[in-house]
């Protein structure tokens, strides 16, 4: 599927959760947020903290460790420090979850 890798079953993300997958060799997050899927590196560009492991709010994700925040839908920093993080497009078709991509900022 031109460049798309299958990561999960949509029932394997729950409305609300993650899970973190591997996609050419990144650490990628991908999040069911009100049954849309969105998929950012996992890796805080501050300290590595695991963003998967931070609580969404609407849709931002904060890193656990230091509270930098990100946006689900396009990776960009929400505090205004210039930090960013990789955002993978996403297809679900057929109850299934693929990863392509990184999205062009």
């Amino acid at each position: 599927m031109d460049g798309f890798q299958f990561v999960a079953r949509v029932e394997d993300i729950p409305q609300g959760h993650v899970k973190v997958v591997t996609h050419n060799q990144k650490t990628i997050a991908v999040f069911n947020v009100n049954g849309t899927f969105y998929a950012i590196s996992n890796l805080c560009p501050h300290e590595g903290g695991p963003l998967s492991e931070g609580r969404v709010k609407g849709y931002v994700i904060p890193c656990p460790w230091h509270d930098l925040a990100f946006d689900l839908r396009n990776g960009q920093g929400t505090d205004g420090g210039g930090y960013c993080v990789g955002s993978y497009e996403i297809r679900v078709e057929g109850g299934e979850v693929f990863v392509g991509g990184r999205r062009k900022s």
